[in-house]
């Protein structure tokens, strides 16, 4: 697991969330984020953001060849809402500002970025990597499965190649799984009632 960061180039105005949050107040529309398309995680991290900050931030979804970094850096999008394991490399070389982590409070491999939560209490948006089967796969199978992952996450070598990608290796159970999965899905289909998404 790993959480999304809200991160802006380097010479933008915006030096905190709380900064961002004041603009997008005070000119309303104007200020802009990139995603992969409409209805994708990065899409609704921001109509979560608005929802809960009170602000009105323009969504300009990308299709095909146009990357969401490549738009931040060229300065044609203000801010990029990314999970942290394609962001960290350009926030460490220092293209990119850091502004704040979605997960609910400060992630290691950024320790000194505050969580948005700091600013927008309750804020909390995070990526997964989750293993699956087709419904009727029985259970002794599902079990040896999750018994598998279970061993290469206990690798060394592989919980560090996780860690120095930004991410948080952790295995649980299938019913762990599934309920997490099904918090997801409810979360979302209330925000995408709530702003009134169109389903593509």
């Amino acid at each position: 697991m790993h959480p999304f960061v809200i991160s802006v180039r380097a010479d933008s105005p915006f030096r905190s969330l709380g900064d961002l949050i004041a603009a997008a107040k005070a000119h309303p529309g104007k200020l802009n984020y990139p995603s992969s398309g409409i209805g994708t995680v990065h899409h609704l991290s921001g109509e979560l953001l608005n929802a809960m900050a009170g602000i009105d931030m323009t969504h300009v979804p990308f299709r095909g060849g146009a990357s969401p970094l490549t738009e931040v850096l060229g300065g044609r999008v203000d801010l990029l809402l990314e999970a942290m394991t394609l962001s960290i490399g350009q926030i460490q070389s220092g293209k990119l500002r850091a502004l704040a982590v979605t997960s609910r409070e400060r992630w290691k491999a950024l320790p000194n970025v505050p969580s948005v939560a700091e600013t927008v209490p309750g804020y909390e948006v995070n990526s997964f990597i989750g293993l699956g089967a087709s419904g009727g796969t029985p259970r002794e199978i599902v079990e040896r499965l999750n018994a598998e992952v279970r061993k290469a996450l206990a690798s060394p070598d592989t919980r560090q190649r996780l860690v120095d990608l930004g991410g948080e290796p952790g295995a649980s159970s299938p019913d762990e799984m599934k309920g997490f999965i099904e918090r997801e899905i409810a979360k979302w289909r209330e925000l995408i009632a709530a702003r009134r998404i169109e389903k593509q």
